[in-house]
């Protein structure tokens, strides 16, 4: 297998610098020994990275979700080549102290509530979104906390999972929103059982990062990426670092499907070709 016109070029934010050059180290390292040679570069921020996609300047994206969906919305060309097993299927949560007499979402009209920044995806756009089809207002039927925001390294300021549980848990507010997959190291990080907080209430399943095409990238090429992506294993000692700092166990493939509540969420709120 090999690509005729040259190296594809892969993109990464570099959140963590560290890591970021080790993970995609080895995947670079992975790829050119399978005979389909590759480079990456690392951009500050989703927006420039997307920005360098859609010019073409890179071929394929290792994308945030809210990045990825907008690409999808911004040009039809931008295709969903594969996740993380890791990224299939998860939810965000709705989340109670174990004593709060807050049993349903109908008991939150009028209750302190935490949630992410408006542009976060699965602790905003997506909840607030299923919320209301389900009767509950959260803008103006909840009594919405605003929380200290964690400044990152690509300057954007973000409420963390972290930040809500914390404020869940100290009773600062009454209810949070957060990321399924956190749910349990955060309760093993305070100490706290299982029964110590109550879900009372989740999202439908979505998808959640991807690597996102360019418009110009061939279908033989983003096919043959995807086909060797899958053929990672994690029993192999040269990447299984990599896969366990990336947090999965394998590679899947994924279609534009598991967005599509994500992308109506950007519609309605204006989101489309917004910084964020």
């Amino acid at each position: 297998m090999s690509n005729s016109e040259g190296p594809l070029v892969l993109g990464a934010t570099a959140a963590d610098p560290k890591r970021a050059v080790l993970i995609w180290n080895a995947i670079r390292k992975y790829f050119v020994e399978a005979g389909f040679p590759v480079e990456y570069a690392l951009f500050s921020t989703y927006d420039a990275m997307s920005s360098a996609l859609l010019a073409g300047h890179i071929d394929i994206a290792w994308n945030a979700p809210m990045a990825h969906a907008q690409l999808l919305e911004q040009n039809s060309g931008c295709r969903t080549l594969a996740m993380r097993d890791t990224d299939e299927n998860v939810t965000s949560l709705l989340i109670v102290r174990a004593d709060s007499d807050v049993e349903t979402i109908e008991d939150l009209r009028g209750r302190d509530l935490a949630l992410g920044v408006e542009t976060s995806s699965e602790l905003w756009l997506l909840p607030v979104r299923q919320l209301l089809a389900e009767g509950l207002d959260v803008r103006n039927e909840c009594s919405l906390i605003e929380l200290e925001s964690t400044q990152y390294s690509d300057l954007q300021h973000w409420v963390d999972d972290r930040t809500i549980f914390e404020a869940v848990v100290n009773y600062s507010v009454d209810a949070g929103i957060i990321f399924e997959p956190w749910l349990q190291p955060l309760l093993r990080k305070h100490g706290l059982e299982g029964d110590d907080i109550r879900t009372i209430w989740r999202t439908q399943s979505y998808a959640h990062c991807a690597f996102t095409s360019s418009p110009m990238l061939s279908e033989g090429n983003a096919q043959d990426f995807v086909e060797l992506l899958l053929a990672m294993s994690s029993d192999d000692p040269a990447i299984a670092e990599m896969m366990r700092m990336e947090h999965l166990t394998k590679w899947v493939p994924a279609t534009d499907d598991g967005w599509s509540d994500l992308r109506s969420a950007i519609v309605d709120a204006d989101l489309v070709g917004k910084v964020y």
